[in-house]
């Protein structure tokens, strides 16, 4: 009785077997790596959680498409087909990312610089680090009576005052996902 429910997947070639879990582990940490990457690079937008969802939901849905799609090309052992949804989960991560990726870059490309002008550090904030959570020296920077976050690396952090000016460049964005970049931050 066994031998006839494995059938389906006996005649499956070590080559395939070797590209489809490749395939899933280059998914699911190439689609880590790039979700990093793109956090990274979006957590100065002013809506860096709206961004977040809005582009993680495009990966997500596009992810549980391709996945219910390619279902039968990838399934090559019983188990595989059992714990599909554990499989599911390493292709929709890679999806993620890549959409978080894509949706940032696309924005940076589809922004224009308004301007450039110095500006006042109204407050510096710096949150300790632990467990499971990073350090974060953030400026409070005041732009024409409205307040803006802007997280900046640890050594800038250090030479900045309150109350100092420093360079701000606005840049607005086609697709709504405003940011801030600091000329002097590196």
């Amino acid at each position: 009785m066994m031998n006839q429910k494995n059938k389906p997947f006996d005649n499956v070639s070590r080559q395939k077997k070797l590209i489809v879990v490749t395939g899933i582990f280059v998914s699911l940490f190439c689609g880590m790596f790039a979700a990093i990457v793109a956090i990274d690079n979006f957590k100065n937008y002013d809506n860096p959680y709206l961004f977040g969802f809005v582009f993680g939901t495009i990966g997500l849905l596009t992810g549980l498409f391709i996945a219910r799609k390619i279902k039968s090309a990838i399934l090559i052992n019983q188990k595989m087909q059992q714990n599909y949804s554990q499989l599911t989960i390493f292709i929709l991560t890679g999806f993620i990312g890549l959409f978080l990726l894509l949706g940032q870059n696309a924005n940076t490309i589809l922004s224009n610089k308004e301007k450039c002008d110095n500006y006042s550090v109204v407050d510096k904030i710096f949150r300790k680090g632990g467990y499971r959570r990073a350090e974060l020296n953030i400026l409070v920077i005041n732009i024409d009576g409205v307040y803006h976050r802007y997280i900046t690396k640890p050594n800038y952090w250090q030479t900045i005052s309150t109350g100092q000016q420093i360079d701000v460049c606005i840049y607005k964005s086609l697709i709504g996902f405003d940011y801030l970049t600091l000329t002097n931050e590196n």
